[in-house]
């Protein structure tokens, strides 16, 4: 039984290990890099200083489904074309953004920073069942150099595996003659990894006269027990020995392929935020940038029968946060439509990831657009584009770590309620590309899917 040193978290936007999704405003517009709304305290920090005199509140949740497959061609060990789905529902991933503005202005953010879900492989994953490939070809020849015919054999695999990094941030953000504003804060981040893995419920069609003579697929176990009835009603020593030591055998076969592995890793960091704005008239650019935060995640290990040692109680290893640049620029075509741009770039080859993961990347780029339509005074409706691009190598990703490049497409609509109160509804689907890679047991054709959508409420008091 093997697992990544690293689980990707089951990210919705963004990079490598960050959510870039923290507000429904996000999800139903996409460009937010030069936002002076509720959002600003994520999106542009800098940006709150432009808004006006009060206090901002916004309230999000978004609920998501996602799956990842791997299907496998070409391959010795499977069927062609056999396929390993892992799936995730994430009801909610909450948020919250304040912003007090009377001349000083300070903000601040309450979000899943990172992952955000719990991915369960009922029918485990292809490398799984791959090292377990010789073992079994092993016990089968075994048997069968004894008169034991034996010509198939199998394991169950299963694994739930999550991941979150949650964040708080506070900073203050100030204005130079209505046109420049400058921005520093920092944000506390708390990291949590699970893992819940199985190899076990071993079988083999082993044909015994008189205990599966048609040589039917029997769990290891049950030939065990069936031998160790025989061996204590044996009539003769010599079958008594026989049958005790077959069920021995039997038995010691079903411990050898029987592990489990629980654990959860914790950690923690800093990330010092800077930013940078400009507004005149219809034209608002915005500039942020996170420092790389430096996270150490310890093993609380409640249970490793496998051979890997890096999951053993107290193990430590790191899994940061890579530096993030975010650019935005919006203008006002007309009173009551926006266009906005952004750009997002994150050093992930300059971070430590776990299991020195980021020999095996380049930095990520991300291409953002949006656009915004105000009507009947009190609705606006939106939509925007994410183009992402991971720059990992094959030596990066693998059936559980399934972070490729995409496209997202939101879109929404906001209802003013009441002077001070604003309903926001939006959906975000992400189309993933297909990446192929040769492994060890044949071809991996890595998939994902992603869609989710979110309510979120805006007070200004």
């Amino acid at each position: 039984m093997c697992l990544a040193a690293s689980f990707a978290a089951e990210s919705f936007a963004g990079g490598l290990n960050t959510n870039t999704n923290q507000s429904v405003l996000f999800q139903r517009s996409v460009a937010r890099d030069a936002s002076t709304d509720v959002d600003a305290p994520y999106a542009n920090p800098s940006g709150t200083a432009f808004m006006e005199d009060g206090l901002y509140i916004s309230v999000n949740n978004q609920t998501f489904w996602q799956s990842r497959e791997t299907t496998v061609e070409k391959s010795p060990i499977f069927d062609e074309g056999e396929n390993f789905k892992g799936t995730a529902f994430v009801p909610s991933l909450p948020s919250a953004l304040v912003t007090w503005h009377k001349g000083n202005f300070v903000s601040g953010h309450l979000g899943v920073i990172g992952g955000g879900g719990k991915v369960s492989f009922d029918d485990g994953i292809p490398s799984f069942y791959a090292l377990t490939y010789s073992p079994l070809k092993q016990m089968e020849a075994g048997l069968t150099q004894k008169g034991l015919k034996t010509s198939a054999s199998s394991v169950d695999v299963s694994l739930e595996a999550s991941s979150y990094i949650f964040g708080a941030t506070l900073g203050a953000a100030y204005e130079f003659g209505k046109m420049i504003s400058v921005y520093a804060g920092a944000r506390f981040n708390y990291a949590m990894n699970s893992y819940d893995g199985s190899v076990g419920n071993l079988q083999l069609n082993t044909t015994v006269p008189g205990v599966n003579p048609d040589g039917k697929m029997m769990e290891a176990s049950k030939l065990s027990e069936t031998f160790a009835t025989l061996a204590e009603n044996a009539k003769t020593a010599e079958e008594k020995t026989q049958y005790a030591t077959l069920a021995k055998t039997f038995e010691t076969m079903d411990e050898k392929m029987t592990m489990e592995l629980e654990l959860d890793q914790t950690g923690w960091g800093i990330t010092p935020i800077v930013g940078l704005g400009f507004k005149y008239k219809r034209l608002t650019f915005g500039a942020k940038f996170e420092y790389n935060t430096s996270i150490e995640m310890e093993n609380d290990t409640k249970k490793n029968d496998t051979p890997l040692e890096q999951f053993n109680d107290g193990e430590k290893d790191h899994n940061d946060i890579p530096s993030f640049l975010a650019l935005g620029l919006n203008y006002a075509l007309l009173d009551n439509v926006r266009i906005a741009l952004g750009y997002h770039h994150w050093f992930d080859s300059k971070a430590n990831f776990s299991g020195d993961l980021e020999d095996h990347v380049d930095d990520t780029n991300e291409f953002l657009y949006g656009v915004e339509v105000d009507f009947l005074k009190r609705f606006t409706l939106s939509g925007g584009m994410q183009v992402t691009r991971f720059g990992i190598k094959d030596d990066y990703i693998s059936d559980m770590n399934i972070n490729i490049s995409s496209r997202s497409f939101g879109f929404g609509l906001a209802y003013r309620a009441t002077d001070w109160m604003r309903v926001n509804l939006s959906y975000f689907h992400t189309l993933y590309n297909d990446y192929d890679e040769v492994v060890d047991y044949g071809v991996a054709v890595y998939e994902r899917d992603s869609r989710g959508f979110g309510v979120g409420f805006d007070f200004k008091i």
